[in-house]
């Protein structure tokens, strides 16, 4: 059957132009379509209900397939409402680690000196970092998904982009790598960032892939600038 503009959505293509994605067969198309009536398959894998129960297991391997790419852990993961609290316990598991390895060489020095006095400080600024994360992780998801829906038109919901990204976002310990860790991680997380709004947000991956770098660089720059002021 022939399908006109008026039985279609509009929605922005993978390389930023404006198209219309049919509501039947899901086919992206210009001006006309020939519709072939059938709905687009979905696997049994993103349609299966999630697990019951305590499944830690589940979620990380869920995580690790969202770091790699993979499209239909991303779509399972924001529409699982208990993803969210996994995602928040490792979440917190990887900015502790993130907390512990930044104090490290500090702690160290402590017990060689025999100054507990530092072990305090260094306690106190593990809690305020972890508080600093975690503001830094809310606001720049928000402002993500605040420009993909004004200005791209992103369908998705913000608990929706949150779940997948809190799963994934131990990739940010790769900052702890020396020299290159603040690079590593803004690539690796810049990665992430792009996968789940294309897929969550229903944005273009280039439009995508503007915002994250995007958010990204001004959050990398901040900690650039942060840790040389320390040494001011």
């Amino acid at each position: 059957m022939n399908i006109d503009v008026t039985n279609v959505i509009k929605f922005r293509s993978t390389y930023g132009g404006t198209a219309v994605r049919c509501e039947v067969c899901g086919m992206d198309y210009g001006l006309s379509h020939h519709c072939t009536g059938i709905a687009p398959l979905v696997s049994a894998d993103e349609t299966a209900p999630p697990p019951t129960g305590f499944s830690p297991g589940y979620y990380l391997a869920l995580a690790l397939n969202i770091v790699r790419w993979d499209d239909v852990a991303i779509r399972r993961a924001s529409r699982d409402p208990h993803a969210t609290y996994y995602g928040a316990v490792f979440w917190g598991f990887a900015a502790v680690i993130i907390m512990i390895g930044a104090t490290l060489p500090v702690t160290l020095q402590a017990f060689r000196l025999q100054r507990p006095e530092i072990l305090v400080s260094v306690a106190i600024a593990v809690i305020l970092g972890l508080l600093t994360l975690a503001l830094m992780t809310f606001v720049q998801l928000g402002m993500c998904h605040l420009i993909a829906k004004w200005f791209f038109g992103g369908s998705g919901t913000y608990l929706g982009v949150m779940r997948p990204l809190l799963l994934a976002w131990f990739v940010n310990c790769l900052i702890l790598i020396p020299f290159v860790g603040i690079l590593a991680s803004g690539i690796a997380w810049t990665a992430v960032l792009m996968m789940v709004f294309e897929e969550v947000d229903g944005i273009g991956r280039l439009q995508a892939f503007g915002i994250s770098a995007g958010i990204n660089f001004c959050f990398i720059a901040l900690q650039f600038m942060i840790r040389a002021a320390r040494h001011l």
